[in-house]
């Protein structure tokens, strides 16, 4: 098991949740888009990012995504912190990987729909791709895990003497 992988990861999640954070606190007027701790790259176009919270992509149950996405981002990196000190399971951040890719091709087919461009939504996207294939390249992960347990558990042949 690669400790490293598991902290990148959670770092990473961690910074995404710091964007998601950025998002909900700009287009609730509560804090100045430009920020020196946001990459220029990332900030908001007030113009088309918050555009996007009036549409029906800008909330999920409710929600907006912003604020779930911080609440989700900074679990998720609790998660992968988790594993290597063995407080959690590894499949739960795999788990937990893989319904924010699913959740996010619902939300980047959204910004096409749109025809958005929004930096800080495309970089948590990012991120979380990222983060899933770090997921996947540690051991025990994903169908190798259950598949590896599986293999050992019923297939292993009985030698009778």
């Amino acid at each position: 098991m690669n400790a490293a992988l598991y902290f990148i990861g959670a770092l990473l999640a961690f910074a995404g949740g710091a964007f998601s954070f950025y998002f909900y606190a700009v287009s609730n007027h509560r804090m100045l888009y430009s920020q020196w701790w946001v990459p220029r790259v990332c900030q908001l176009d007030l113009a088309e990012c918050v555009s996007i919270i009036k549409t029906k992509y800008g909330e999920i149950f409710g929600i907006q995504n912003a604020l779930s996405g911080t609440i989700f981002l900074i679990a998720y990196g609790f998660a992968l912190m988790g594993v290597p000190l063995s407080l959690i399971p590894e499949f739960i951040p795999f788990v937990m990987g893989a319904f924010t890719i699913i959740i996010g091709l619902y939300l980047v087919n959204g910004l096409f729909k749109l025809k958005t461009v929004c930096p800080i939504c495309i970089t948590v996207h990012v991120l979380n791709v990222v983060i899933l294939s770090f997921s996947y390249q540690l051991k025990g992960f994903g169908i190798r895990f259950f598949r590896k347990n599986h293999d050992r558990k019923f297939y292993k042949p009985r030698v009778v003497h």
